[in-house]
């Protein structure tokens, strides 16, 4: 199964097969940005949408700790 990378200008997000370098360094050159995630799928459109789940899933994790107990309790001990 090949391995995609992503790269972002914008709200534009670019799928690459990690080994097309050619595409990756125009990329570049046109002021993408690549993303530190990289996912195994069957086609660059499963490929986005997997990503799609990993940074949901970031966001519901980030969240979970902000709003969570152990945080709340940390910031009221460091306030206190």
């Amino acid at each position: 199964m090949p391995e995609f990378i992503f790269y972002r200008k914008e709200q534009i997000v670019a799928t690459l097969e990690r080994s097309d370098v050619e595409s990756a360094v125009l990329l570049i050159s046109q002021g993408y940005k690549k993303l530190d995630e990289e996912v195994e799928a069957v086609t660059p459109e499963a490929a986005l949408k997997r990503l799609a789940d990993v940074q949901n899933q970031d966001y519901i994790t980030h969240h979970a700790f902000v709003t969570g107990s152990v945080f709340t309790s940390i910031v009221n001990a460091l306030f206190k």
